[in-house]
């Protein structure tokens, strides 16, 4: 995915700070899904902006006043339970992988409901291609297509590709002010 950022020369007139692809981020926890980190500030945003600062988050999820904004691209048939008689030492190697590469991410799934997380965020996510399910609980089903949008406010969710095309999603993760669980 190509990124442009926009900002300010110190005269005040526009300028273009960066024009570049950003490589997808994978990990063996998540076969054949890709997360396209494209800004991340941990901190309320500031303009005139005069350089980049909104690449270079610690962890995936923001922290207090913070934000991220990205692309997730899910596969079909992701299944987020590894097979039968995987190795534990392949097990411990994909899991310290998905903490190096997406930290703090995997501390928010539920291991009793594979896929289920719970974020102290709240997020807008926007169906671009396929079509994707998102389960809450229990009871909650909601199937999204390209066109459809979901605020999620910190609930247990889950995403789910049942389909035969890759579902992708834009996703702005904004820090809520209290911590929800």
């Amino acid at each position: 995915m190509r990124r442009i950022v926009m900002g300010h020369r110190t005269t005040g007139e526009p300028v273009v700070l960066s024009d570049a692809d950003v490589p997808p981020v994978t990990v063996a926890m998540l076969p054949g899904a890709e997360i396209h980190r494209m800004w991340e500030l941990d901190a309320r945003p500031t303009v005139p902006v005069t350089d980049l600062d909104g690449g270079s988050a610690h962890t995936f999820f923001p922290p207090a006043h913070g934000l991220r904004f990205g692309f997730l691209t899910i596969p079909p048939g992701l299944d987020y339970v590894p097979p039968a008689g995987t190795p534990s030492d392949a097990l411990a190697a994909a899991a310290e992988e998905a903490e190096r590469k997406l930290p703090g991410m995997a501390a928010t799934f539920d291991p009793t409901r594979p896929g289920t997380h719970t974020t102290d965020t709240v997020d807008y996510i926007v169906a671009l291609a396929g079509e994707g399910l998102m389960t809450a609980g229990d009871d909650v089903r909601i199937r999204m297509r390209a066109g459809d949008c979901l605020i999620q406010n910190g609930t247990p969710h889950a995403w789910f590709n049942e389909g035969s095309v890759p579902f992708v999603v834009a996703f702005a993760l904004v820090a809520a002010d209290a911590p929800l669980r």
